[in-house]
């Protein structure tokens, strides 16, 4: 993923690692819709790092028997580090995911405010 706007594909969506720009640089997309827009964006961040921990600790401990003694504390670190790193791709899925369900939306934003 290119972390780029989702209608023109031109514009960064983060200015840094946390830190997302308000809008395209390129055509004046406004990224946050509404307040609270991101929500969504957490979800995603939860199932994913949710079902691949599980898928993780079942073929781990059940297909390779690896005590789960050994596992938690590797997959306890994995819970609290891969959403960080996962933040912003979330965030770009969510609005990809918005833009895909919803284009007329995302046409319509002329930018101005």
């Amino acid at each position: 993923m290119r972390l780029r706007c989702p209608r023109c594909g031109e514009g960064p969506l983060f200015s840094g690692w946390f830190d997302m720009h308000e809008r395209c640089s390129a055509c004046h997309l406004k990224y946050q819709r509404a307040p609270g827009y991101f929500l969504g964006s957490t979800y995603f961040n939860y199932g994913q790092t949710t079902v691949t921990m599980a898928a993780a600790y079942l073929i781990l401990h059940f297909g390779y028997d690896v005590p789960k003694d050994w596992i938690v504390l590797p997959l306890a670190a994995y819970c609290v580090l891969w959403p960080l790193f996962w933040f912003r791709y979330a965030r770009a899925l969510w609005l990809a995911f918005d833009c895909l369900c919803d284009p007329t939306d995302f046409e319509s934003d002329d930018g101005g405010e």
